[in-house]
């Protein structure tokens, strides 16, 4: 997204086993604001769907008249196709991404029927703290999954400086059993040698 490289983050391998699991639930992304999680579920939809459709509580507060006519999927998308013409929905090949939901709880309640029918998959995020996260909670209880992502740890950090899975695993492994890590330094970049 903004034309600017993808770093990797730990969200990817869990979304992917997601939406890999048989009958997964409708999940809700949670964490502080600027963490990366919009950026995340996008790059995440874009590979793995044929149709995202992305809904933003902030960036359209107009969307949220999307449950005038209840909370079935079917009236949900029928309105969500009226106020945006561009929208598609196939069937198994949907994914529904509402974002900033904080601002918008009462649509956690769509949750449970989305999963119910089972026609389209569904993401919600935003930056759920406190009453909010209790609201949606009430909502949406026993119909969805819960993933709370947290700013760059170092094992990102890590992947971000180029650095591959054999290496960052050599380099924690090192830190748990608290033995120094040298690195030899060349022009060309960092050459790691473990002690």
């Amino acid at each position: 997204m903004h034309g600017e490289r993808y770093l990797r983050r730990k969200i990817d391998s869990y979304l992917t086993a997601w939406k890999a699991e048989l009958g997964h639930k409708p999940l809700i992304v949670r964490g502080a604001r600027q963490v990366g999680k919009t950026e995340a579920i996008m790059q995440f939809a874009t590979r793995c769907y044929e149709h995202v459709v992305y809904v933003n509580f902030v960036e359209s507060p107009y969307y949220k008249g999307i449950n005038e006519d209840g909370y079935a999927p079917a009236d949900i998308v029928r309105l969500l196709s009226r106020m945006n013409p561009d929208f598609r929905f196939e069937k198994g090949k949907t994914l529904i991404f509402f974002d900033e939901v904080q601002e918008f709880p009462e649509i956690t309640t769509a949750l449970k029927f989305f999963h119910i029918e089972g026609s389209y998959d569904v993401i919600c995020s935003g930056s759920l703290l406190g009453v909010q996260y209790s609201r949606i909670e009430s909502h949406s209880v026993g119909y969805k999954q819960d993933y709370e992502m947290r700013s760059f740890d170092f094992e990102e950090y890590l992947w971000a400086r180029g650095y591959g899975d054999e290496a960052v695993e050599d380099m924690l492994a090192h830190m748990l059993r608290e033995e120094p890590y040298r690195l030899f330094v060349i022009k060309c970049g960092h050459v790691p040698f473990p002690q």
